[in-house]
């Protein structure tokens, strides 16, 4: 260029020739670069390509491919396959786990409404609380026991609620001592025997202590259940199971009976036909009457002592077993054939036990019949026994059970025994192998829900054709010198005989004319002024509203228009203090007497019919003493308006 400067030559077409050349080079460089470098990457991208999609790539793009790349290929799609196929899983095992989440809580909603339904709608109180002790839940029922909602009674403190629960029973010792027992065990489920509650109520307390699945105690439940309503059940289903215990012994008692009225009819027959002057065959015939009068007395009053409606467990007293196995010996033995033999066999220690004479008499009873109906043809046997006994309760593990004193009443029998398939449903309620109507089904029930509400147990052993042995274990009342036995009838010599000319009075209040009849004459030759009342409206006219001066009234129970126990409420309810003897057919209780006496004199005593000219000569001596002794005033309100209302015999 610059030559051609020198030279001066014009450059356009040297400028013209360059550019042709150097875009030419260009041109042929970029096709030699493209030819060389892009059309192996090419290739290269369409056989990945090819690879990726799972088809193999064409010829010219095979050759630019190493020999591997397809085995490459297959490892890649198998790792990509393995991760879509774990993906999958994982998302199906996700709404798997979803939708069961849902339903679980679906069905805890429901569960959880429905146990609110069935907590609220309880007829126990419950009382939930954690292992400090605070209270997580409670029902309206045991806000109805305690008188008050739980949070006014103790906010979350559950002490509290135990110690409000413990001031709504009568015996708060005893419940006070089995909270605190149950409170400190981690044992299983533990229950109170009935107790009345300071409204006259029965309830029972019921605990056990709430585990996780691995055994651990997280918390506690506390129950209270009202058992007044089946507390009534239970007594009248042991009262009609009782009197068919009476209708199975009233058969041979009925046949006794009536040897005895024959024995007492025939000697009064040959009485009459005796001559006059054969004194001492007519007062041997008299005293062979009055010793059968005595035996029938006997008789019927050992009925009555047994039929009498029993008051419950809740008033137990002291009893004295072997006194009442002789009391159900003498019961058994007018109800079984005369071939059967009874033995009856006690230790010699005293055998006391704490509960309800007239249910162990219904126990005994109940085992003795069933031995009974049990027995051979002949040469039968039953035995009844009584032994003092150490033992550990059946119900407690060996581990924590320490022997107690306990009672052991056992009735055996030779007969054919209990077959292995009837052994585990004697106890059954109406379950009976006995055919036709000789059975109910209750009395061994009864037996088993008696001794158990007592605090004892009933084990069994029998063997097809070599009889079968009960034994009813309870609860031994020890120290029995410290007992009070029942009082003697006092001897208080001989009968007190009024003055001449009437000083000492007695008024005689009977509906039966025949037994008013008898007392007059008998309390007229023991020299008594006797008045007399055919019903309790007319014996109150007498001591309330004439002049007659009255020292003592025999008082019958059971009268038309005003009953003997109306009669002796309304004396002592207007203040007249009267000594009383009350007589009756039935056994009556004196704790009854006691409560109609109204904190004034309760009866001097109560006979039971038919009493005899001493038992009744006695009664009347301690009535008329009394009257001597104290001298009674008699302030009663209102006029006296006099008027004789009764027969004098003299």
């Amino acid at each position: 260029m610059g030559a051609t400067r020198m030279m001066g030559q014009p450059l356009e077409w040297f400028f013209g020739m360059t550019g042709v050349l150097l875009g030419g080079g260009v041109f042929l460089a970029a096709y030699l670069i493209s030819g060389w470098l892009l059309k192996p990457t090419t290739a290269v991208m369409k056989g990945t390509t090819a690879v990726l999609r799972g088809v193999p790539p064409d010829a010219q793009s095979a050759e630019w491919l190493p020999a591997d790349f397809w085995k490459l290929r297959c490892d890649i799609n198998m790792i990509f396959a393995k991760q879509r196929q774990a993906l999958n899983a994982a998302e199906q095992h996700a709404c798997q786990t979803a939708q069961r989440l849902l339903n679980a809580e679906r069905l805890l909603r429901e569960a959880f409404t429905a146990l609110q339904g069935l907590f609220a709608a309880s007829d126990e109180g419950v009382l939930v609380v954690d292992a400090q002790g605070s209270i997580i839940a409670s029902n309206a029922k045991l806000d109805d026991f305690l008188g008050k909602p739980v949070e006014e009674v103790a906010g979350r403190d559950s002490t509290r609620i135990l110690n409000a629960l413990i001031e709504r029973f009568e015996e708060k010792a005893v419940i006070t001592t089995w909270i605190e027992k149950t409170a400190a065990s981690l044992e299983g489920q533990d229950e109170t025997p009935p107790l009345v509650s300071t409204d006259n109520r029965v309830f029972s307390l019921r605990s056990s202590p709430m585990r996780t699945d691995a055994g651990e105690v997280i918390g506690r439940i506390w129950i209270v259940k009202d058992r007044s309503e089946m507390r009534v059940l239970e007594n009248q289903l042991r009262e009609s199971q009782k009197m068919g215990t009476i209708g199975q012994l009233a058969g041979g008692i009925a046949h006794d009976f009536n040897n005895l009225l024959t024995a007492i009819r025939g000697n009064l027959t040959l009485a009459e036909l005796t001559p006059a002057s054969n004194q001492a065959g007519v007062r041997d015939k008299l005293q062979n009457a009055n010793h059968a009068t005595t035996r029938a007395a006997e008789l019927v009053k050992s009925l009555l002592g047994y039929s009498r409606r029993s008051t419950g467990v809740a008033v137990r007293k002291a009893t004295n077993l072997k006194r009442l196995l002789a009391d159900v010996q003498n019961l058994l033995k007018h109800s079984v054939d005369p071939r059967v033999t009874i033995q009856m066999r006690g230790g010699m220690d005293a055998s006391y036990a704490t509960g309800d004479a007239t249910q162990i008499e219904q126990v005994m009873l109940n085992l003795c019949l069933n031995a009974r109906d049990s027995l051979p043809a002949d040469k039968g046997v039953i035995e009844i026994a009584v032994e003092n006994v150490t033992h550990r309760m059946p119900s407690k593990s060996a581990e924590t059970n320490e022997a107690s004193d306990f009672v052991m009443l056992v009735v055996r029998d030779n007969g054919h025994g209990i077959s292995e398939e009837h052994r585990q449903r004697i106890f059954e309620p109406f379950f009976t192998t006995k055919a036709g109507s000789k059975g109910t089904g209750l009395g061994l029930a009864t037996a088993q829900d008696i001794v158990r509400e007592h605090g004892g147990w009933i084990e069994f052993e029998s063997e097809v054709g070599r009889g079968t042995e009960f034994r009813v274990f309870l609860p031994r009342l020890l120290n029995p010198e410290q007992i009070e036995e029942e009082e003697a009838p006092i001897d208080n010599g001989p009968a007190i005989n009024a003055p001449v000319g009437g000083q000492t009075t007695i008024l005689v209040v009977d509906d039966e004319a025949p037994v008013r009849s008898i007392a007059m004459n008998m309390l007229g030759f023991l020299g008594y002024r006797v008045l007399e009342a055919c019903d309790g409206q007319q014996a109150l006219d007498i001591l309330l509203r004439t002049q007659e001066k009255v020292d003592a009234v025999l008082l019958d129970i059971y009268m038309p228009k005003l009953s003997g126990r109306d009669t002796f409420r309304e004396l002592r309810a207007v203040g007249n203090d009267v000594p009383v003897v009350v007589c009756s057919g039935f056994v009556i209780d004196p704790d009854e007497f006691t409560i109609l006496s109204q904190g004034r004199t309760p009866p001097v005593d109560i006979m039971l019919k038919p009493y005899s000219l001493d038992g009744l000569s006695k009664a009347l001596a301690k009535a008329v003493q009394k009257t001597q002794g104290e001298t009674p005033a008699f302030e009663i309100a209102g006029s006296r308006a006099p008027q004789q209302a009764a027969m004098l015999v003299s």
